[in-house]
């Protein structure tokens, strides 16, 4: 046999052994290539959430305190005591009438009543003044109001027609009525609206008292 042959025919074995794995692996790479590779799953970021911010609460103005006196509610049996505190006091009436003065304004309700009758009962016509700003204060407990008109029914005539005038001029007045009735009986006459008539017959009246006619 001629060696050439044999050499060119392992030549051409090996060849066709070379071309068969080539076109194996040639496959194999097509196939991987074709084939789409599954997604990669990613882990979804999650951002944490804040936490829900409520509006704001419009601020509020604190509350004022209770004052003091007459805005705070007194008892009757806390009024007793401060005017028991008073009675028994070693002043002299006309101090003690002034400090009653001062505590029916601070008082209210029954033991506001409670103090104007001790506060009328220990005033004279000389301090007088004591009772009559009470007595036109538009604010005054009504119940008060009752206890210094009956007072001043009782009083000389010089002190209840200014006071009466100043009421009857005034119909928001709990006594506006009834001082009208009194100066018709005093006047004999009514002079309803007409206020110089009237302001001209008390101006009379008082001059009358002073005058002792």
């Amino acid at each position: 046999m001629n060696p050439n042959s044999s050499r060119n025919r392992l030549f051409l074995i090996g060849g066709c052994i070379l071309m068969a794995v080539a076109l194996f692996f040639g496959w194999q790479w097509a196939g991987q290539d074709s084939a789409k590779p599954a997604p990669k799953k990613t882990t979804p970021t999650v951002t944490k959430a804040e936490p829900i911010k409520s509006p704001d609460a419009p601020s509020q103005t604190p509350a004022p305190a209770m004052a003091a006196g007459g805005d705070k509610l007194t008892t009757v049996e806390e009024g007793d005591l401060m005017i028991d505190q008073i009675l028994r006091s070693e002043k002299e009436i006309p101090a003690m009438a002034r400090d009653l003065h001062d505590l029916v304004k601070k008082l209210n309700s029954e033991a506001q009543v409670n103090a104007s009758r001790h506060l009328v009962n220990l005033t004279s016509d000389e301090d007088y003044g004591l009772i009559a700003g009470y007595l036109v204060d538009a604010k005054m407990n009504p119940d008060v109001i009752e206890v210094l008109f009956s007072d001043l029914m009782n009083r000389k005539r010089e002190l209840q027609l200014p006071l009466f005038m100043n009421i009857l001029k005034n119909p928001q007045h709990p006594q506006n009525e009834q001082v009208r009735n009194v100066m018709t009986i005093l006047a004999g006459e009514d002079f309803a609206q007409d206020f110089t008539a009237w302001d001209k017959w008390s101006a009379a009246e008082i001059k009358k008292a002073q005058t002792g006619e």
